[in-house]
């Protein structure tokens, strides 16, 4: 999948009068600070100014590889240089390559993420993003890559954003492919993974916190006098960094009040909605029955709230229930559902300034990760007993 808000057609190296034509139309669209640079610089000039080969330049400004190894060192000593000199290529390829600031937007999503329902994150993402890109003229492209895929094989598998050349600016939602990660870092172009640590040299990882958003659920229901609690969590056995994190901040919360972990009472699923209605179903069957129930998703807590009511439970009398997400989509629910905030929109406006940050001034060459903080939302389906 692939979407953006306009399409160009790109000249290759041996373009066209009409090819020609159209890397014109695309060299006009740069911005107005960079109207004053010159066209007619030579690749011959560019070579001698930068102690290289025109074959080297060539490969470069072609993004081909004519079988010459060009270091990191060099393509950066050639592109300064062309920066300096005020050089812009015809192929609009070439100059977001020369002046990555100029380059479009693009979000990377994973082949086979649910946006909706089962991923409502990645939906919240999407929209924020979208908003948050500042220039009219360079919008947010969306596009899918295969998490399983090995880009460095060749040219063709990439992404088409990537492979197109028009984007400098990429934020990447979805679990980590490292051949992705470092086939970026070869063309020198940063990255802003989205919920996920990638430990890759160039890239930022903005995360949740979401062993800190589980304990102050948990911790939530302690203080207002709950013991028993029911957890919906994850698959059985998973290693998704999220739900080891998750049950991480439940384990917290129940030391911090001394009290210990019913295993009986952790719950294994989805985290869909229908994982919701199975655990209620299990949970009310057992003898003392929870008072209160913490799921690891906004979904599976919609799920307990509506098989409670359709078994005549009320909410939040006789069961407390909170989610986790904060999920507008489940805002029309009675009793409206208390939850903690994880924050999406937040994620991708900072994700946004981050990578535009790091395309003007360069990105560090260690991989970074940033926590956001996440925030409880009480409205009306938690009460004290």
């Amino acid at each position: 999948m692939t979407v953006t808000s306009r399409k160009m057609n790109l000249p290759n190296e041996d373009e066209s009068s009409h090819g020609r034509a159209d890397a014109e139309s695309g060299a006009s669209k740069i911005p107005k600070q960079l109207g004053g640079l010159q066209k007619t610089i030579t690749m011959a000039q560019i070579a001698k100014a930068a102690g290289v080969s025109q074959g080297a330049i060539s490969s470069l400004l072609n993004d081909r590889d004519y079988g010459i190894r060009v270091s990191e060192k060099t393509r950066d000593r050639v592109f300064k240089v062309c920066r300096e000199m005020g050089y812009i290529p015809n192929d609009l390829r070439a100059v977001v390559r020369m002046y990555p600031e100029v380059g479009d937007f693009c979000l990377l999503i994973a082949s086979g993420c649910d946006i909706g329902a089962r991923d409502p994150l990645a939906f919240r993402m999407i929209g924020a993003a979208m908003g948050a890109v500042p220039d009219g003229a360079h919008p947010l492209t969306l596009a899918n890559y295969d998490v399983t895929a090995d880009y460095r094989v060749g040219h063709a598998m990439l992404p088409q954003p990537l492979r197109s050349g028009v984007c400098s600016k990429f934020l990447i939602y979805g679990p980590p492919n490292l051949s992705l990660y470092e086939t970026l870092a070869e063309r020198g172009i940063p990255a802003v993974s989205l919920g996920h640590e990638v430990a890759a040299p160039g890239v930022l990882s903005l995360l949740f916190d979401y062993s800190q958003a589980s304990r102050m659920a948990v911790s939530h229901l302690f203080q207002l006098g709950h013991q028993r609690l029911g957890i919906v969590s994850g698959p059985f056995g998973s290693t998704d960094p999220k739900i080891l994190d998750f049950n991480r901040g439940v384990l917290l919360a129940h030391e911090a009040q001394h009290l210990p972990i019913e295993g009986q009472n952790i719950i294994q699923g989805d985290l869909s909605i229908r994982a919701g209605h199975a655990a209620f179903d299990e949970l009310f069957s057992r003898n003392p029955r929870p008072t209160a129930i913490f799921c690891m998703s906004d979904a599976a807590a919609i799920g307990v709230l509506f098989q409670a009511q359709a078994r005549g439970i009320k909410v939040p009398e006789e069961l407390s229930i909170i989610g986790c997400s904060d999920d507008p989509n489940f805002l029309w629910t009675t009793p409206q559902l208390t939850t903690v905030h994880l924050p999406a929109e937040e994620m991708a406006e900072l994700a946004v300034a981050e990578i535009s940050r790091m395309v003007g001034e360069g990105a560090a060459p260690d991989a970074r990760k940033t926590f956001l903080p996440t925030r409880l939302v009480e409205r009306g389906s938690c009460i004290a007993i």
